[in-house]
């Protein structure tokens, strides 16, 4: 099948493409010893349907005996800074702050390395799923960033696989968020785009 650009490609066949691919048990078998890491954009269209997606890849995986842990970085961020109590200051305040100043604030709280890293690796550990899914990118900018996610993915990305979806674009050098703002250069993801197959939804 010839190939279909990214920009106009809907979410169900991306979807169905990811699916496809999660299930084939050639799946990250030739990685010539590199870290199960894939990073699957997201087009700028498909953000609102993106929650629903993932659930339902995740349902889809289980009925074939694969199990998905979904971390959203937005919700997590969310807990964390409620945990530290600070939320509701920050969110009274806000009107009020400069936008610098709060992401300072935050940014200082959400250390990548001693607080969000540990969570998520914590989640993992407890929940030991086959693939891990990471949303919630573009809602969580700019407190958490892609390649802090990901220059530190050592910790998580080990036996578990783990699909970071990405609202914006990846051309295997660079992360493009929503496909304006560029974030640092990073080259060891997968760009599951590269090996999708398009085909049509089936249940």
């Amino acid at each position: 099948m010839p190939a279909v650009c990214m920009n106009n490609i809907d979410m169900d066949t991306l979807f169905e493409g990811v699916y496809q691919k999660l299930i084939s048990p050639d799946f990250s078998k030739n990685l010539g010893g590199e870290l199960p890491l894939f990073i699957q954009p997201i087009p700028n269209a498909g953000q609102t349907e993106l929650n629903a997606q993932t659930e339902r890849l995740a349902t889809r995986l289980s009925k074939k005996g694969k199990t998905a842990l979904i971390i959203d970085l937005y919700k997590l961020c969310m807990t964390l800074l409620e945990e530290e109590g600070v939320l509701e200051t920050i969110l009274e305040e806000e009107p009020t702050i400069a936008s610098e100043d709060i992401v300072s604030t935050i940014d200082s709280i959400l250390d990548m390395k001693s607080v969000v890293i540990p969570r998520i690796s914590e989640r993992i550990q407890t929940e030991n799923p086959n693939y891990v899914f990471i949303t919630g990118v573009g809602r969580a900018y700019p407190f958490v960033r892609s390649h802090g996610i990901l220059n530190n993915i050592d910790e998580l990305a080990k036996e578990n696989k783990l699909i970071l979806f990405f609202p914006g674009e990846y051309n295997n050098l660079q992360l493009s968020l929503f496909g304006i703002i560029s974030d640092e250069n990073y080259y060891r993801g997968h760009n599951l785009d590269d090996c999708l197959s398009l085909m049509s939804v089936s249940e």
